[in-house]
């Protein structure tokens, strides 16, 4: 009888031990440690593209031989560096723009290098997109002629030009 009871209390003893064990996986004899970082903030950026004057051009009276020149100015007033292009289009079509020879040239100049050069209705298909960082700025310089060759078909006509300036931003890194 005593061997009964011990042994009831022995198997009492290792389930009052053990069983706790399993439902809680650990005992209190081990130590933790917790650190909670809070605030952890995401803020996307600005993309801002600026560009003066505006309009660019606004000359009347033009004859072959003529040089229209013109400083633009173009702006990244945005939080991140971004590739921008200039595109082009018309209002009107007129000679001025569909003759390629003898209609309106376009020159497209930052500092000393030409980034353009051509007729003005090809200036889509010809000029890279320029890097521009952040809080900096370009200067460019367009130039508009009207060639010596236009002859009399080229008189009393007007053309409206719209230029777009087109900003992307640069792709995401890792940070």
């Amino acid at each position: 009888m005593k061997r009964k009871r011990r042994s009831s209390l022995l198997w009492w003893a290792i389930i009052i031990t053990f069983v706790p064990m399993m439902f809680f996986g650990k005992t209190t004899a081990l130590f933790t440690d917790e650190v909670v970082i809070d605030d952890n903030i995401f803020s996307t950026a600005t993309l801002s593209i600026e560009v003066t004057p505006s309009p660019i051009f606004n000359v009347s009276d033009i004859v072959p031989g003529d040089v229209i020149q013109r400083t633009v100015t173009v702006q990244n007033t945005g939080t991140v560096p971004f590739l921008y292009d200039v595109t082009n289009t018309s209002s009107m079509s007129s000679l001025l723009w569909t003759d390629v020879t003898n209609g309106l040239q376009l020159e497209v100049k930052e500092g000393s290098t030409i980034l353009y050069a051509g007729p003005i209705s090809q200036l889509n298909a010809g000029l890279s997109p320029i890097q521009l960082n952040s809080a900096e700025t370009d200067v460019l310089t367009f130039t508009v002629t009207l060639p010596q060759s236009a002859n009399n078909t080229f008189q009393n006509l007007t053309e409206t030009v719209t230029f777009d300036f087109n900003a992307v931003q640069l792709t995401g890194a890792n940070r």
